[in-house]
């Protein structure tokens, strides 16, 4: 009897647990009212992000909170991690996992102004794990974090300065609208995952300043290009857990003028990767930031 209450009690604690990470597919549709000073780009952007917020209030609740109010942003079929905080109306108990189909927006106008219609389709699931205060900037180029920036011209060099308060594992990885491109860990790097020590600052992508663990003859440095003469918007995510994982299954791809691209895998596959590991980790830490590279005039 002894052994079968134990049983019980480590079924139900399995229960709770499954109960609270549990993934749901959730989808929202919302009016978006641009401001006169928004672009229709940021707007498309906005719109995004408040379905999605919406969605996650929906299913998921606030939590009331004190902290201020941030935003996450969002593009076109571009994944947006963690929650939002939504100023006094609170925290969001939930998180965004994935999409799950090609976030849609349809613009309108009625009586002269324009209307924004945004539907997401997406995975989430309630916030159970606490968030681990890492600190990613992005830095142009020169690794400094006196150079941190979110602006871009066709040329410049791209660096990472990464600190984490515990031990763990990195990877970073850059989106557009149709493919992700795996900057760390480095093509050289056989462990899949970039090992992070506690308390040290890394600057990554440069030979030249690096980590005192790091070899820098498998560092990868990385030149920012665009394609024709329009702006480009990338999105990077910083993935981050204390416990080991690897990363997506990516593979070089030649290109027809001798450009040179870090490992890729579609947009898709990259969604269903880490949809994967997100559902199977609670302690991983997604931070996402954007960057705009403009082409060179």
């Amino acid at each position: 009897m002894k052994h079968l209450i134990i049983y019980i009690f480590l079924l139900f604690a399995f229960c709770s647990f499954g109960w609270g990470q549990k993934v749901k597919t959730v989808e929202y549709t919302y009016v978006y009212h641009p401001s006169h000073n928004e672009s229709m780009e940021q707007a498309k952007r906005n719109a995004v992000n408040r379905a999605k917020v919406e969605a996650l209030r929906e299913n998921f609740g606030t939590v009331v909170s004190g902290a201020s109010a941030t935003s996450i942003i969002s593009k076109n079929n571009i994944t947006e991690s963690k929650f939002v905080h939504l100023g006094s109306e609170g925290e969001l108990n939930g998180e965004w996992l994935a999409d799950i189909e090609e976030p849609k927006v349809v613009p309108s106008l009625e009586g002269g102004i324009i209307y924004l219609t945004a539907t997401v389709k997406g995975k989430a699931r309630e916030v159970v794990n606490n968030t681990i205060a890492f600190e990613a900037k992005i830095l142009r180029n020169k690794p400094d974090v006196s150079f941190e920036s979110s602006e871009f011209t066709a040329g410049n060099n791209i660096y990472v300065s990464f600190t984490s308060p515990v031990d763990g594992f990195l990877t970073i990885y850059l989106l557009d609208g149709e493919t992700a491109y795996c900057l760390l860990p480095y093509a050289g790097n056989k462990e899949g995952v970039q090992t992070i020590v506690h308390g040290r600052e890394y600057k990554f992508f440069s030979r030249k300043v690096y980590a005192e663990d790091e070899n820098p003859d498998i560092i990868d440095e990385y030149t920012l290009t665009t394609e024709g003469n329009h702006q480009d918007l990338n999105q990077l995510y910083f993935i981050f857990s204390p416990q080991k994982f690897s990363k997506a299954l990516d593979r070089f791809k030649n290109s027809t003028d001798g450009t040179l691209f870090p490992r890729m895998l579609s947009w898709e596959d990259f969604q269903k990767w880490i949809l994967k590991i997100r559902r199977a980790d609670k302690e991983m830490c997604v931070q996402t930031k954007y960057i705009t590279i403009s082409p060179r005039r």
